[in-house]
């Protein structure tokens, strides 16, 4: 894939030179904002109060472990005035990218940079312990789970840079960015707060995921141990026999009542699972696959993580 991003770079180099020396401001001198995912899409959505200036790479349902950049998906990047980006292994082509964007005014924020994250270490079936988050660090996060928006915590800190980059950027309306920003955090703290209390009160403490696990952050924040088939960025999708077998133990010796999957899941292994113990599936929503027809029609972070609150409310009682 990196070879193929450096071939596409390198027949672009004339256009993105040309566009990018151009300057980055449209006729209203609105600033111009590439992102990668849903999720810091729709933080600086909220922080400009809207989505003028504002592109989202990722709007088709693609997968962001498996995402390559198109050649007017580089030309966008260089034209910008700044790039928000995870920074994790499924980013790896935005090295290159960014080389090559012959922008001296093109700011970058990679994500993964300004919150603590987790390394990606799983062993399918087990539970695994609460740990100690690693320190925020710049450079690689090969490694680290990429999942970091699952976190309202880590989406408020998110959500403060990305406001403090925007300002940077566009000071005469820092103040503007600035009250948008703090309403929009106080809606983060007021749903972090409902998930806290939804894990005090819930009778169980556990979720199992009969599928890909991206939702570690969320966990680790609210102490609920978890079981799931794989890791997060895994693209396996076969489980093996200890797998299955151990998934379906565990649901009846916990007496789950819900056995959860991703979005997009095809929801084979947990219909299994459910078939074996009798309880029911859900999909939480991990925010990865938001497509421009969904944001047309408003979908949302806090609305995606509103559902997934329900979801769990059901899941943990």
């Amino acid at each position: 894939m990196k070879k193929a991003v450096s071939i596409i770079i390198a027949l672009l180099m004339p256009v993105i030179l040309f566009c990018s020396c151009g300057g980055t401001r449209d006729e209203a001198g609105r600033i111009s904002i590439v992102c990668t995912t849903f999720p810091q899409y729709d933080f600086a959505r909220n922080i400009l109060g809207s989505s003028d200036g504002l592109t989202l790479l990722l709007d088709d349902g693609a997968d962001l472990h498996s995402y390559e950049p198109t050649a007017q998906d580089i030309i966008k990047i260089g034209s910008a005035d700044l790039f928000i980006y995870i920074g994790g292994a499924s980013d790896a082509w935005v090295e290159g990218a960014l080389k090559s964007a012959a922008n001296p005014k093109l700011k970058t924020l990679a994500l993964m940079d300004v919150v603590n994250t987790y390394k990606e270490e799983y062993v399918a079936g087990m539970e695994h312990e609460h740990e100690e988050h690693e320190e925020a660090h710049s450079g690689s996060h090969i490694g680290e789970d990429e999942h970091i928006w699952l976190s309202l915590k880590n989406a408020e800190i998110m959500t403060q840079k990305i406001c403090e980059e925007i300002s940077g950027i566009d000071p005469e309306n820092a103040s503007h960015y600035k009250s948008n920003a703090e309403n929009y955090i106080s809606k983060l703290n007021e749903l972090d707060s409902e998930y806290s209390a939804l894990a005090a009160s819930a009778k169980r403490k556990t979720v199992l995921f009969a599928d890909r696990f991206p939702f570690r952050y969320l966990t680790e924040d609210y102490s609920l141990t978890y079981y799931a088939a794989f890791a997060g960025c895994s693209s396996e999708s076969e489980a093996s026999f200890e797998t299955m077998a151990f998934l379906i133990d565990k649901t009846k010796e916990l007496a789950l009542p819900v056995v959860l999957t991703t979005e997009g899941s095809d929801g084979s292994l947990a219909k299994t699972v459910c078939e074996a113990t009798g309880a029911k599936t859900a999909a939480l929503d991990s925010c990865q696959s938001v497509t421009a027809e969904e944001i047309k029609s408003g979908k949302t972070y806090l609305g995606i993580m509103e559902s997934n609150l329900e979801i769990l409310r059901e899941a943990l009682n």
